[in-house]
């Protein structure tokens, strides 16, 4: 339940690591997200609190020294499942069991906005959904966000609404599985992994089609993580077989 600290400079020598350098939660942490605008880290974890820590390096001594300061702490009724900043004021998460997503002004005092999952769904059953989020990333542009679920669905909102644009559907997850979603550069494709085979999976965001099942040469395990970089057409997944690779995925 503890997210240590360790910065590392330009010669990626690691800075000194003091005692209290540690963000301690009562359970395991479920997710990270980095300010794009700040040194601030928000986690979440399964304790039901995220916790907004700023992040301070000492550039003064040889090796330099990093020291914690809690901004905020948010409580929970259950497990917070995932986490993102999406700009450099706004702070989006969800907790299990509910029906919403969770977005926070960190510029007003963390004031909460909640914006349902059923896209205005009629007949009483707001407050009820058939899936929990595990993962969430805003698109390269910043108006959408993907939402990785353990139903075999993935959902793109738009940020802020209760509008659903796409569903995305072709693949296997399940509430043992580790959904895990990444966008393009461009913006245009999303990027994903599979409960039961092991390749990478593209959709068209448009179309909402699968464009290309691509079996992921040198992993042996399933992957468990996807993460793309916004500058370029790099992507990084991680897997169960305990290798990271790097893939340029020019689309």
């Amino acid at each position: 339940g503890h997210v240590r600290i360790i910065y590392c400079g330009s010669e990626m020598k690691p800075a000194v690591v003091k005692s209290d350098t540690e963000i301690k939660h009562r359970k395991y942490v479920k997710c990270l997200s980095w300010s794009p605008a700040e040194p601030v880290l928000a986690s979440a974890s399964a304790d039901g609190t995220v916790q907004i820590t700023r992040v301070c390096h000492d550039a003064s001594s040889e090796l330099g020294s990093v020291s914690l300061d809690v901004v905020k702490t948010l409580h929970f009724e259950g497990a917070v499942e995932c986490l993102s900043f999406l700009d450099a004021r706004t702070l989006c998460c969800y907790v299990r069991d509910t029906s919403y997503l969770s977005y926070f002004d960190t510029e007003e005092d963390f004031k909460q906005t909640k914006c349902s999952l059923n896209a205005k769904t009629v007949g009483g059953f707001d407050d009820h959904v058939s899936f929990a989020i595990l993962q969430m990333v805003p698109s390269p542009q910043g108006k959408y966000i993907a939402l990785a679920t353990d139903a075999s669905r993935h959902i793109i909102m738009e940020i802020g609404t209760e509008r659903i644009v796409r569903n995305l559907y072709g693949v296997t997850h399940d509430s043992f599985s580790n959904p895990s979603i990444a966008w393009s550069q461009n913006g245009q494709y999303l990027y994903g992994n599979c409960q039961n085979e092991n390749s990478l999976i593209i959709w068209d965001v448009a179309s909402t089609d699968i464009t290309k099942r691509i079996e992921t040469g040198g992993h042996t395990g399933f992957i468990r993580g996807l993460f793309s970089s916004s500058r370029s057409d790099t992507l990084a997944t991680v897997s169960f077989d305990k290798s990271a690779k790097i893939w340029l995925c020019q689309m």
